[in-house]
């Protein structure tokens, strides 16, 4: 099963066992003592939602990626907690990235990027975030050619 929707289906079933545990009969909320009231609150009391962001060890991961073999960059600028991440290549003109997801498996944090365009048909990075190198490492694998390199991305600093 794809990453994402393993943790779509995990995500699912856990607001449906939160869904089930809130669920009572009626007559149990009738016998039930009224909750005491919350004092009221202010525009300083008030606290604003909490939103759920992707760890931390995700968001190291967005920025601009140079290849170690060559001029080409990824760019990964944005993920959700789907799984979800918004990724660009460029080599040195954009290539399509049909999708991009990021993963926490046996191999630690990953990051798989798919490619769809002319020379790169359904050719993907499986990546690994190396955190105390700051680099990202895996294979390249180029279906057309049927094979498999090992690569490397150094991270491009900020202009």
């Amino acid at each position: 099963m794809p990453p994402a929707s393993l943790l779509r289906a995990m995500i699912a079933s856990g607001l449906l066992a939160l869904g089930l545990g809130a669920c009572s009969k009626s007559s149990d909320l009738a016998s039930a003592a009224p909750a005491p009231a919350a004092p009221p609150t202010t525009a300083a009391t008030a606290a604003a939602p909490a939103k759920a962001t992707v760890p931390d060890a995700v968001q190291k991961l967005m920025g601009r990626w140079l290849r170690a073999d060559g001029g080409y960059v990824l760019e990964l600028r944005k993920a959700d907690l789907s799984g979800v991440v918004e990724a660009g290549y460029f080599n040195p003109k954009p290539i399509n990235v049909s999708r991009a997801i990021w993963m926490q498996g046996g191999a630690g944090l990953q990051v798989m990027v798919e490619l769809n365009d002319v020379g790169y048909p359904g050719a993907t990075y499986v990546l690994s975030h190396d955190a105390t190198t700051d680099r990202l490492v895996g294979q390249y694998n180029q279906p057309a050619m049927q094979q498999t390199f090992d690569i490397e991305f150094t991270r491009q600093a900020k202009p």
